[in-house]
């Protein structure tokens, strides 16, 4: 029972070395996890005052990392630490590791672990030789140094590592205790920013909310990039400012500011530098970098400029146009009555924040105003000058548009009525019984309100005459107004202004006015003065008789015109049956003058003309005659107009001569008219045909009709000359017989004065 016994004596040696080196392994484990992570934290430590006196990340982002250094510390220690202190370590295995480290055990030790943990494998071994290797392996034991077992160098180097951090930290709590304060707030997420030498401030950017700036700018644009260096308090203005950029396609820059002018301190506030993106089309990304100073995360978003879409007027117009409103599209130049209330509203291709409205009154002196509305919309009254209209457009992002969006509205001036005036089958002579028709054509732009007469019998003025304007017209109209001399003497018997005698004189003033009722000024428009001399019914007929002689000698020309032209269209049917022509009497009948006599003896030149060019020339002379024929025909309907004219002047004068009236009116005038609309337009027509190919036969029965019509004529003419004539004749005889009775009167009144005296 002793070997037993001393068996387990010695074992207990072997046992109490495994568990001192399973004690160290484990505390070693720890202790490594632990330097570990506060090699972590130092590292963090000093790799996060580098990172945040660079970057100055925002507080969220500070949150972050000490979150993500938490979890670190965290991992390390329980993959480091826990896991591997929670590894089961068996004698075996320790037993091993000892052996490795001392082979001179010569396995004696992992030997006797077995023999001990096996008894049933012990039992196969002789008792002596077990309890002997038992023995010397506790003997070993018990003199055996671990103190070597594990790597105390690399733990050693973690220790130092850890104590160098600390020194470094204390040193920077000593030395620099501003940094220490600053980096310390800003651990426990204080937003206060570092200290520098150099502070820059980047203009007109705006947080976005993520630690970052932005700045909206129009697509295509020269942006200024505006960089200020402050040179307040003990800041200084760094010798070079650059720009790092990214474009959204990848594309990265680097390059400097330019510096301008050279600030002072105590003198100006900061140190200008500027930095252009030309013609920006595409987003940016940069940084900007001056001295020790930062600005990161700046961006350029390219939006598009505001424009104007649609904008139309929406037109009130004055009252007295008698017009509804209507809308009208804005151009480059929109004209628009005078006195207009002008409704502008427009449309953009995007939200706005403001509309601007530039305003010139085009006068002498050009008068400007602005205005600006958050919506699109905009009053302005159009007066008598020009408007210049010009509409800026800012959106919500502060971008302007382009260029100005220009109107011109054109102030359409209500102009004055144009009246013009005319005698309407009445002469400059009249008779004391005339009426006087008088016929006015007035012109407006926008409608006539009255028209009225102004006589004046000598130097007398007579009470106004309104005149009746024809209903539906409005900006040109005809019409006719009548002073009926017979009548207002009949209403005035005893009224010696409207005693129209021989040798009196009366004129007629037209005048009217439009609706335009802007202005007090008066819009009354006179057209020329009509005359009339009253003169005796005898002086009238003499006065038409001479009219209608001159009327006779014109008809009387044109009669020789028709008979020159019977005998061209001769010569056309001569030439159609293939008579030649020479060249010489080719040129005189180019020559349109019917009033001269035809050449008598035509001279036949020895080369003719060949089949082609006769045609040509047979053609070309139809023409020409067929003209001829309604030249002929204008002048008969002048003629016809000119009797038409005395016939409505005998009426209007009432001349009681009702056979001058019937021969002037229904066998001169009348005939002459038919004679010019009908039967010369058929006669040209008929000679026109000629020229295609047709037979000269119809054209000549045509204008024998028309010859025979006008000899007709004229002896109507020669008769009413005749017939003129022994009026003239009676009257004159009828005079003198009159003066022969007034004298006879006279004379027996003054022998009955001298035979009551003797």
């Amino acid at each position: 029972m002793s070997a037993p016994t001393d068996h387990t004596l010695d074992y207990q040696a072997i046992s109490d070395l495994l568990s001192d080196v399973r004690q160290r392994i484990r505390t070693f484990v720890w202790a490594e996890a632990v330097l570990l992570a506060l090699v972590l934290v130092g590292v963090v430590f000093w790799g996060g005052l580098l990172l945040d006196w660079m970057f100055e990340p925002p507080p969220q982002v500070r949150l972050a990392v000490h979150l993500l250094l938490v979890a670190s510390v965290l991992g390390i220690l329980i993959w480091w630490g826990l896991r591997r202190w929670m590894v089961g370590l068996s004698d075996r295995s320790l037993a091993l590791l000892i052996e490795r480290k001392h082979p001179e055990l010569q396995d004696a030790l992992s030997v006797a672990v077995d023999l001990h943990e096996s008894p049933a494998d012990a039992a196969n071994v002789h008792p002596e030789l077990a309890a002997r290797t038992i023995r010397e392996a506790a003997h070993a034991a018990r003199s055996l140094n671990t103190e070597n077992l594990l790597n105390q160098l690399r733990i050693n180097r973690f220790a130092l590592l850890v104590g160098g951090l600390a020194i470094s930290v204390i040193a920077l709590a000593l030395g620099m205790p501003k940094i220490w304060d600053t980096y310390t707030q800003r651990l426990a997420l204080s937003p206060e920013d570092w200290p520098r030498r150099v502070g820059l401030t980047v203009e007109g950017f705006e947080p976005d909310g993520e630690g970052g700036w932005f700045r909206k700018v129009a697509r295509n644009s020269d942006v200024p990039v505006v960089v200020n260096a402050s040179l307040a308090e003990e800041l200084e203005a760094p010798e070079r400012v650059t720009i790092r950029y990214r474009w959204e396609e990848g594309r990265r820059g680097r390059d400097d500011l330019i510096r301008i002018g050279d600030a002072e301190p105590g003198r100006d506030e900061s140190q200008r530098y500027e930095y252009l993106f030309e013609r920006i089309a595409g987003n940016v990304e940069f940084d900007i970098r001056g001295g020790d100073d930062r600005v990161r995360h700046l961006r350029l978003e390219v939006v598009e400029r505001p424009k104007v879409t649609q904008l139309q007027f929406e037109c009130e117009y004055p009252e007295y146009l008698g017009r509804s409103n209507r809308i009208v599209a804005a151009g480059p130049r929109v004209e628009l009555p005078e006195g207009t209330v002008i409704t502008a509203v427009g449309k953009a291709n995007k939200p706005l924040a403001e509309v601007r409205w530039r305003l010139v009154v085009q006068d002498d002196e050009p008068q400007m105003s602005s205005d600006a509305t958050s919506d699109f919309e905009s009053h302005l009254k159009l007066e008598r000058n020009d408007i210049d209209l010009e509409v800026e457009l800012l959106d919500e992002d502060g971008i302007v548009s382009a260029e100005p969006f220009r109107v011109t509205l054109a102030s359409r001036l209500d102009e004055k009525p144009q009246v013009l005036a005319s005698r309407e089958g009445i002469g400059l002579a009249v008779t004391q019984r005339a009426q006087l028709p008088v016929q006015l054509d007035i012109t407006d732009d926008n409608g006539v309100n009255t028209a009225w007469l102004d006589i004046r019998h000598g130097d007398d003025e007579l009470p106004r005459m309104p005149v009746n304007l024809p209903a539906g017209s409005r900006n040109k109209l005809l019409a006719l107004a009548t002073v009926d001399l017979e009548e207002l003497a009949q209403a005035h018997p005893n009224d010696p202004l409207y005693a129209f005698a021989p040798g009196g004189q009366v004129t007629i003033a037209p005048s009217a006015n439009d609706k335009f009722d802007l202005s007090d000024e008066s819009r009354a428009t006179a057209a020329r003065n009509l005359t009339f001399e009253i003169v005796t019914e005898d002086e009238l007929l003499s006065r038409l008789a001479g009219s209608e002689q001159n009327l006779r000698q014109t008809f009387e020309a044109v009669a020789d015109k028709l008979l020159l032209l019977y005998d061209s269209v001769e010569k056309l049917e001569q030439q159609a049956l293939g008579g030649s022509v020479s060249a010489t009497e080719d040129a005189d009948l180019l020559v349109v003058d019917t009033s001269a006599e035809p050449p008598e003896n035509a001279e036949i030149a020895p080369e003719t003309i060949d089949e082609s060019e006769a045609q040509s020339h047979l053609a070309r002379d139809a023409v020409r005659d067929a003209e001829t024929a309604r030249q002929i025909a204008d002048e008969v309907q002048g003629v016809a107009a000119g009797f038409e004219d005395i016939h409505a002047q005998l009426f209007n004068n009432r001349v009681d001569n009702g056979e001058m009236s019937n021969r002037i009116g229904n066998r001169i005038a009348a005939p002459l008219r038919k004679l010019g609309e009908q039967r010369m337009t058929s006669v040209a027509d008929k000679i026109a045909r000629v020229a295609t190919g047709e037979s000269t036969t119809a054209a000549k029965q045509e204008m024998r009709q028309a010859i025979i019509e006008v000899e007709e004529l004229l002896r109507e003419m020669k008769g009413l000359e005749n017939y003129n004539e022994i009026v003239a004749m009676l009257r004159e005889i009828i005079r003198q017989q009159e003066q022969i009775n007034t004298k006879t009167k006279d004379q027996q009144k003054s022998d009955l004065k001298d035979l009551l005296l003797d």
